[in-house]
């Protein structure tokens, strides 16, 4: 075999292994493109993602602070058994029951609603129907107050652990002469004669 054969030979060998290895080269870079375009769009997502909750959650704030509620006839207001005892009334597309007994508007669920405005118009709207005495048993309970009480019972919702036997009470409020006025500790010590103590109570009252 001649020379000149022997290096055309070595140029087309050569030639091979450099056209292999560009190949495997532009192969990997595809690759990491592809890699990097994949983080790049689920970093998209979760970017995304987040601003979508942060949305909901600054709407959520929002309507917290705002109120939904413009007048008592938003609440769907409705005597159930038409004794004027058993009231549903509807705020944020739920159903909420508030029943009286003598000086004593109940109101379920009552932690869910947190805002101050609609509270008092909720209150307004129960106190047309039964007035609440005060304390003194010859006032009545001004809807400020109303709104007071229902809110100590909102806290001590979201301050109580799931397992604690009070969570189950502090769900609901009861409008009533007894608690004007008061705070949840003081509401605590007239229940239990009791200093008030949350790391005691909390201890004392785990669900068995």
């Amino acid at each position: 075999m001649s020379k000149k054969i022997i290096i055309l030979i070595s140029i087309i060998i050569i030639c091979i292994i450099l056209m292999a290895f560009l190949f495997f080269f532009v192969k990997r870079k595809k690759e990491n493109n592809i890699n990097n375009n994949t983080e790049i769009s689920n970093n998209n997502i979760e970017i995304y993602n987040e601003n979508v909750l942060k949305q909901d959650e600054n709407k959520q704030e929002k309507e917290e602070d705002n109120g939904i509620l413009e007048s008592i006839e938003d609440l769907s207001l409705e005597d159930t058994d038409g004794r004027k005892t058993n009231y549903t009334f509807k705020y944020k597309n739920e159903t909420y029951k508030a029943i009286y007994t003598k000086d004593n508007w109940h109101i379920e669920d009552s932690y869910k609603i947190r805002n101050k405005e609609d509270m008092a118009i909720i209150c307004q709207a129960l106190t047309n129907i039964h007035k609440i005495h005060g304390k003194d048993m010859s006032s009545y309970r001004t809807i400020d107050d109303l709104v007071y009480e229902w809110e100590q019972h909102n806290i001590a919702y979201d301050v109580l652990p799931e397992d604690s036997i009070w969570k189950e009470s502090a769900k609901n409020v009861d409008l009533d002469p007894e608690d004007q006025g008061r705070s949840i500790q003081e509401i605590y010590e007239a229940r239990t004669g009791k200093k008030f103590n949350l790391e005691d109570i909390i201890k004392e009252n785990i669900k068995k």
